[in-house]
């Protein structure tokens, strides 16, 4: 794979459905699975998009299951190169009060755990951010999961997602910088 610099993924959800030829993976091990497969594009209430039209955004809901049923829904990115590290923000919210929507977030591999939001915010979309230090294994996915049950979830929606990936040269750049400096400071105190 060759190096990536720059916002790799800019995502702003205005086809959900077109994701998955981009790379992007959608799994609903829902038990059992309901009317919904998952997460899909943003409709009609409970809200609309944190930015771009109305309906631009990746949504999932209590219709992953049936009545009883535990929801267990995956949204993952494509793989993008972390070897530099990697910045990660996306806009998250639920609709409705009173419910548990969860949703947990993170890169993918081994020896990864997921950053749990219970109750997901409900009154208006949120900012997380995500920084990831460089990633020996170079590269990874970023995957959201979606769970609860069918009688204490209603729905969860994802806005804005971007991944950037800071430019090798300028990590190099910096990295000299911090040593000429070293350098300089030593030759001052001689």
């Amino acid at each position: 794979m060759s190096a990536q610099a720059g916002v790799v993924i800019n995502e702003g959800f205005e086809n959900v459905a077109a994701l998955a030829s981009q790379g992007w993976s959608f799994t609903n091990a829902s038990a059992p699975g309901g009317t919904t497969s998952g997460w899909f594009q943003g409709s009609d209430g409970p809200f609309t998009a944190q930015s771009g039209s109305n309906y631009s955004y990746a949504q999932a809901n209590f219709n992953n299951t049936t009545s009883g049923g535990s929801i267990d829904s995956w949204l993952i990115t494509p793989e993008f190169n972390a070897t530099y590290g990697v910045d990660i923000s996306f806009y998250l919210r639920a609709g409705g009060e009173g419910y548990t929507d969860t949703v947990s977030y993170g890169f993918t591999g081994t020896n990864t755990a997921l950053t749990t939001i219970t109750p997901v915010p409900d009154s208006a979309w949120t900012l997380y951010t995500v920084h990831l230090d460089a990633y020996q294994a170079g590269t990874t996915r970023f995957a959201f999961r979606y769970t609860g049950t069918y009688d204490t979830a209603n729905a969860v929606a994802l806005d804005s997602l971007t991944v950037d990936v800071p430019e090798p040269a300028s990590i190099a750049l910096m990295a000299g910088g911090l040593l000429g400096l070293g350098a300089l400071r030593r030759r001052s105190r001689a």
